[in-house]
């Protein structure tokens, strides 16, 4: 079995005009301003074609949804009203940036796995080709500055989401929680908790590094994973049949059922997962990282674009919870529980 400390680990960094007023108190006419200057640095700080640049009210909901749930596009922007906003993709999805949305400028980057370096690397490439051409509001004793007070400083916020259902189930997260906050770190659920997903992030950028920001996260993370690993160790050694039975009725949800709703699937998935982690569960292609593609291709933006063609009652179609249900009789056919 792969081996996978991460599911997915993400970047963003926020940036604001130095002369433009936050976009919440901004004039329209300045915040169209701005943008048309964004667009232009982006064209010549590119090669052509790199960037796609699209105006937030031309994406459809379901399309907002669906870049949302691949960690391109914050869920407050998904939101989002406004004509002087607009949404840039760059090499079809290995970043991305928002324009006008609570900040002047949020560039956004995910991966499935440990990415973290790469991807604030990427995005900072990004980051210093803007910068040629406009002047960030910066102070020298507060850093990059930005709407929200807490998240000035490098204006960097790092993730790494983490699986961790056996810490749950022993009620050690809060514990945890406060633990890493203690460290300037934050631990919190994914998809409000479904599946035993937390993500580990910093709590703000000022007065460090963004190197130190990545290793921090990073180093939390895997301590998390590790403590994880230990837990689901003693949990099966002192209630085999409590954890053989949770597995068991999983998976038997899992290639039975016919309507799932997306919280739900996120937890059957996540508890197959494990059970083939732990060795109860005979499902080899289940590796961690194709478990978590699993469960984002089952939210309702991907069943609505990928499964069918993003028309017909979009992300409220009830449909969908019946075609995610398909697709998890049709992932878990042939695994079956070991004896």
């Amino acid at each position: 079995m792969e081996r996978c400390d991460f599911l997915v680990t993400s970047v963003g960094v926020t940036r604001n005009d130095s002369v433009v007023p936050f976009p919440h108190v901004a004039e329209p006419d300045l915040l169209d301003e701005l943008r048309e200057r964004v667009i232009a640095q982006l064209r010549r700080g590119s090669a052509p074609g790199e960037w796609e640049i699209f105006p937030l009210e031309s994406l459809s909901p379901v399309q907002r949804a669906y870049l949302a749930e691949r960690g391109l596009m914050t869920p407050a922007f998904a939101r989002a009203r406004g004509e002087v906003a607009s949404f840039g993709l760059y090499k079809g999805g290995l970043a991305s940036l928002e324009i006008n949305g609570q900040d002047h400028l949020r560039l956004l980057a995910a991966r499935e796995g440990d990415h973290l370096s790469e991807l604030w690397a990427m995005v900072d490439s990004i980051d210093d080709s803007l910068e040629q051409g406009m002047t960030f509001a910066f102070d020298e004793r507060w850093g990059y500055l930005t709407a929200r007070p807490d998240e000035a400083g490098t204006g960097l916020k790092a993730y790494a989401v983490v699986q961790t259902p056996a810490l749950m189930v022993a009620g050690r997260v809060g514990v945890l929680a406060l633990q890493l906050m203690t460290r300037g770190l934050l631990l919190t659920p994914l998809w409000d908790g479904a599946g035993g997903l937390f993500q580990v992030s910093n709590r703000g950028g000022r007065g460090i590094s963004e190197l130190f920001i990545t290793e921090a996260v990073v180093e939390a993370a895997r301590d998390l994973v590790e403590k994880e690993r230990s837990v689901r160790k003693i949990l099966l050694r002192d209630n085999p049949v409590r954890v053989r039975d949770h597995m068991g009725r999983a998976l038997g949800v899992a290639q039975r059922a016919w309507v799932v709703g997306w919280a739900e699937a996120v937890s059957l998935i996540s508890s197959v997962q494990v059970g083939v982690e732990m060795g109860l569960i005979d499902a080899p292609d289940l590796t961690p990282r194709y478990a978590f593609e699993l469960m984002r291709r089952v939210q309702p933006g991907h069943l609505a674009v990928e499964e069918m063609g993003g028309v017909h009652g979009g992300l409220e179609d009830p449909r969908i919870d019946e075609v995610r249900a398909r697709i998890l009789r049709d992932v878990f056919v042939s695994a079956r529980f070991e004896r």
